[in-house]
């Protein structure tokens, strides 16, 4: 709201009135309508979340007269996202290079990756990336996605929004997503609206300073470039469009569409013709188990793909039963509620008919469908049957993958792996954790290539109790 009210605009008197009865209403003003401000929990700093909030939620759009490029806050519900608008008429888009003077102690540069930096610490786990976007790379965000910036972020991450050697800064921060994690998660944006750049600055970690992403931000050394880059033209916005629409309707159609000719029963011979699996290996549910207990003699640690002390073992009782578990009420909630959990043993005999060496998975995924009623099933986020609030307990659930595999992986790099040669036939038996009262739509995958689409046809074998 600062940078609005620096800008040349004028907020009418209706406006002012609605942000003045808004503060009061969130106890942010006296009854003469003074403001104040209120200590954010846990945090040093003094947020101005809730008067950002205020104008974008009044579904009003403010920019400055002849401005060639602006970021704002824009909310829907507890999410913020921003709105970007890039005149590609009025300035050249520049070519930008980032070299942070300040890293965090003990971050330590590792490798060129998907964006330009990345730190990673190798104590903590905690990882820092600087992430820079000229104008028409903004252009192109603000055409084609629709949460650009890497958002939605909650309401309440925010934390305030500043000015760093004449740039805008918009300041995020956030506990870990889980219950019993002590990370702390900044996000800072640096907007520069003069050249039409953005730099994004990421930090995660246990015990941050609440200022640490700032630091990074204050030592950033930005260098905007003689060299300039071209605006996409409308054909590229238009094809870039069409192409992440055809992505959203395939993986939409593969989701929901999931017919009974993809669900088999235990003992069928699992083989897919005709596409990227034709090369004759097989798959056969041999046996699935739904048990309260995990013998440790019949489970060796060896085989556990998770850390068994870090894991597993503080769930488990004498009896070798589960504890309950903690886990949020729904996946946009950070209310909690007890589960109880049960382990599923699934037993599988895969087989190489070809004539080569093929590279496959050892393990079915944990999935989840639910009946359209119409003879038809869709998948499932696992998030959207049971959301883990602590993180040793989702180590346990990422993704569906087994937390343990007793078939080895040959020497493969990827554990979930393993080479099968023309002729050779293996049996692997898989552990899994699912909530009690998921089990209903709980399904064993093959042939999971790790997304759904159309082009990707995979086969589900009910669990059953």
């Amino acid at each position: 709201m600062e940078r609005i009210l620096k800008s040349s605009v004028e907020i009418p008197d209706s406006v002012e009135q609605k942000i003045n009865d808004t503060y009061r209403d969130l106890g942010l003003a006296d009854k003469s309508g003074s403001r104040t401000v209120r200590k954010r929990k846990r945090k040093a700093w003094v947020t101005i979340a809730a008067a950002a909030a205020l104008v974008a939620g009044l579904g009003v759009t403010v920019y400055a007269a002849g401005q060639f490029f602006s970021a704002q806050l824009t909310q829907e519900g507890d999410k913020l996202t921003y709105s970007l608008a890039i005149d590609p008429a009025e300035k050249e888009a520049h070519e930008i290079q980032v070299t942070p003077g300040y890293v965090p102690e003990g971050y330590v540069y590792q490798e060129e990756g998907p964006y330009e930096s990345k730190w990673y610490n190798e104590e903590t786990g905690g990882s820092m990336s600087v992430i820079p976007y000229n104008a028409a790379e903004l252009y192109e965000i603000s055409q084609t996605q629709d949460d650009p910036l890497h958002a939605p972020f909650n309401e309440d991450s925010f934390v305030k929004a500043v000015d760093i050697q004449g740039m805008s800064v918009d300041i995020f921060s956030s506990e870990g997503d889980y219950i019993d994690s002590d990370e702390t998660i900044q996000n800072i944006f640096v907007f520069n609206e003069e050249w039409g750049y953005a730099v994004h600055v990421y930090l995660d970690g246990p015990d941050l300073a609440d200022d640490e992403a700032v630091r990074v931000a204050e030592g950033l050394d930005i260098e905007v470039l003689d060299t300039t880059v071209p605006y996409p033209t409308e054909e590229e916005i238009a094809a870039i469009n069409e192409e992440n629409q055809r992505i959203e309707n395939e993986i939409k159609n593969a989701a929901s569409g999931i017919t009974d000719d993809s669900i088999r029963g235990l003992n069928d011979v699992m083989k897919i013709d005709g596409s990227i699996y034709d090369h004759g290996i097989e798959y056969q549910a041999v046996d699935i188990q739904v048990t309260d207990t995990l013998p440790p003699d019949e489970f060796p640690e060896e085989n556990f793909i998770v850390d068994y002390d870090s894991t597993l073992a503080e769930y488990v009782n004498e009896d070798g039963s589960l504890k309950p578990h903690e886990r949020f009420t729904n996946a946009a909630s950070r209310k909690t509620e007890s589960a109880e959990a049960s382990f599923i043993i699934v037993t599988t005999k895969i087989r190489n008919t070809g004539d080569t060496a093929q590279d496959v998975y050892l393990s079915p995924f944990l999935r989840h469908l639910d009946e359209n009623g119409n003879g038809t099933y869709r998948l499932s986020q696992p998030r959207d049957k049971s959301s883990p609030a602590q993180e040793s307990w989702k180590r346990l659930t990422t993704d569906g993958f087994p937390f343990y595999q007793s078939a080895p992986n040959n020497g493969e790099t990827e554990e979930l792996f393993t080479t099968i040669h023309p002729g050779e036939e293996i049996e692997c038996t898989s552990v899994y954790v699912a909530d009690n009262d998921c089990l209903d739509s709980a399904y064993m995958q093959y042939f999971n290539i790790g997304a759904a689409a159309a082009d990707t046809p995979e086969l589900y074998v009910k669990v059953t109790e």
